[in-house]
């Protein structure tokens, strides 16, 4: 199960809980009753709150939004190669970032986390080297002594 499925999960049985304390308190259940289904819902609340547990003890949390983040990713490929397709756009544009703008006929947007990490990693890899990317600390040859220097 994933988190999120179990955490609805808790909140429903937290609301079935409290209803039937409301049912309980203007006397419309019977306490023996009341008593049965409470230890009934109380248990299944505890079986889910240990299995909540042990998802984040064994360290799968990051699954779900890992994959909910490359089928996103995948899905914004598809979409921006796509022609006619504005409103399809706007949606992955929400799923993907904030705070648009537009500034010399160019869309900038402040990313989230991992998009940007996406975005750098791929502006890099795609794009020319220009001036301002190359390091003026390490020269051509490297950091490595010339060997005609080790001469003795």
């Amino acid at each position: 199960m994933e988190e999120k499925q179990i955490d609805s999960e808790i909140q429903e049985s937290e609301i079935k809980l409290n209803r039937l304390l409301d049912g309980y308190l203007d006397q419309v259940i019977e306490p023996e009753v009341y008593k049965q289904k409470k230890n009934e819902l109380f248990e299944e609340k505890l079986k889910l709150e240990e299995k909540k547990s042990q998802i984040e003890k064994s360290g799968t949390i990051w699954l779900e939004p890992m994959r909910e983040f490359v089928n996103c990713a995948l899905q914004a490929q598809k979409i921006a190669r796509a022609k006619n397709n504005c409103h399809d756009l706007s949606i992955m544009a929400k799923k993907v970032g904030s705070n648009f703008f537009l500034m010399n006929r160019r869309l900038s947007a402040n990313l989230d986390y991992a998009f940007r990490a996406l975005a750098t990693g791929g502006g890099v890899a795609s794009a020319p080297p220009c001036e301002s990317s190359i390091s003026f600390l390490v020269t051509p040859v490297g950091f490595e002594p010339t060997i005609f220097r080790m001469r003795t």
